[in-house]
């Protein structure tokens, strides 16, 4: 472990062709970002890996002249240019991304990361994402890492050791800080709905935006009893639960009863909470997604936002209006082991309408040019503004109908009329 304090001295270990992996959302080291924008011109022919980019990338004007960014998910950071020609954009669920690593499907000739320092034991950790890291660890890439005493100290798969890690700098930019989505009325709605819905003991696992937050909300003040948190994102509606005293994770299979997260982004105070608490693990998404995993979870909640939903009960959370919004993420995992488990429920929360109110978010069919991250059959509630759908025990027919009966009063003629 070298300790540089010039990007320019390593640039000497990169070649035209190489491809590197960027530490995922809220750990994404912002520094090296920076220098991959002011020398990347002069390596050239890059490839980029980036999960979840929460803030803007500044490399990406160098794209598609001297490299191109490959999106697992587009993130905010991506979200406006996603699917341009200088990106390619997966569809893997979490879940996989692992294991294309493991095959060796793909490679990663070096890896920047944002670590918390060496503890008492020498040992640094991977702080607020672990998700695919530790399978392009395994692969023996050069370890490049910004070493950051306000990055948090977390526990589970996150160690990694000094031996590991081929040069550093010193940084103190910190995780970056995520402002919780602003949430209205018509959602604190559809979040009492779906808090009604949740039983003493259910094992939660929430998506991200301002539903999922101000389900955790609702929950964390009027709380059912002995929950657990098992999930992909832990934000801050997360911590505001636990404190609640409700979170037990009492009906988690033993091995497991602590709370349960990929990755984590929001505000100073979510990164005070995960400093060296060792109640939250940050697993692997081989882990957190692992569909074998989830079944042993007979409480299992999947609790999700989507784009639109049909009359047929598939999903979109991914594309709408022809922009690039998301990837499949951790909904075609989580929703498919909710829906099978035997206490649990698989609910996709949505408003009725655009936020303009101009169309339906519940339509007759999603587009044939626009994925189905869920296909039918893989949920049991959809809610709305106007209640909750549930979809259990129907034939295709009266899904359609009980679809129709939680979207908006203004296009339910339009959508029964598509049925004929």
């Amino acid at each position: 472990m070298k300790q540089l304090d010039s990007f320019e001295e390593l640039l000497p270990k990169f070649k035209g062709g190489s491809s590197i992996v960027m530490h995922s959302a809220a750990a994404e080291p912002r520094w090296l970002g920076d220098q991959l924008a002011l020398y990347g011109s002069d390596i050239g022919d890059l490839d980029v890996y980036m999960l979840s980019p929460m803030a803007s990338v500044p490399f990406a004007p160098l794209a598609p002249e001297h490299l191109k960014i490959h999106a697992w998910v587009p993130g905010r950071g991506l979200r406006g240019v996603a699917g341009a020609d200088s990106i390619e954009y997966y569809r893997f669920p979490l879940s996989e991304i692992p294991g294309l690593y493991a095959s060796g499907r793909h490679r990663a000739d070096a890896i920047f990361l944002h670590l918390s320092p060496p503890d008492q034991n020498g040992e640094m950790s991977l702080g607020v994402s672990v998700d695919y890291m530790p399978a392009v660890l395994a692969t023996n890439p050069l370890v490049v890492a910004e070493v950051d005493p306000t990055m948090p100290h977390t526990f589970g798969d996150t160690k990694i050791t000094e031996d590991q890690v081929d040069y550093w700098f010193v940084t103190e930019e910190g995780p970056l800080e995520v402002s919780s989505p602003l949430i209205d009325e018509g959602e604190r709605r559809i979040a009492q709905t779906v808090a009604d819905l949740v039983t003493d003991g259910a094992i939660l696992q929430t998506g991200v935006g301002s539903i999922p937050d101000a389900v955790l909300q609702e929950l964390a003040t009027n709380a059912p009893r002995d929950l657990g948190v098992h999930t992909g994102v832990f934000t801050d509606g997360v911590v505001e639960l636990a404190k609640s005293g409700n979170v037990t994770n009492a009906t988690k299979p033993a091995p497991f009863r602590k709370m349960v997260t990929a990755m984590a982004w929001g505000s100073p105070a979510l990164y005070k909470y995960l400093d060296f608490n060792d109640e939250v693990e940050f697993r692997a998404c081989s882990f957190t997604h692992n569909s074998r995993v989830l079944r042993d979870m007979d409480h299992l909640y999947a609790i999700n936002s989507a784009l639109q939903i049909d009359l047929a009960g598939r999903a979109n959370a991914e594309q709408l209006k022809g922009r690039i919004i998301s990837a499949p993420g951790g909904l075609p995992d989580f929703a498919p082991a909710a829906r099978e488990a035997s206490n649990g429920l698989s609910i996709v929360a949505l408003r009725a309408t655009s936020r303009d109110g101009k169309s339906s978010n519940i339509v007759s069919r999603i587009p044939d040019d626009v994925p189905a991250t869920l296909p039918p059959g893989q949920i049991d509630f959809v809610v709305t503004e106007f209640g909750a759908a549930d979809l259990r025990l129907l034939t295709p027919s009266e899904q359609a109908k009980a679809l129709i009966k939680v979207a908006h009063p203004d296009f339910r003629r339009d959508l029964t009329l598509s049925l004929d």
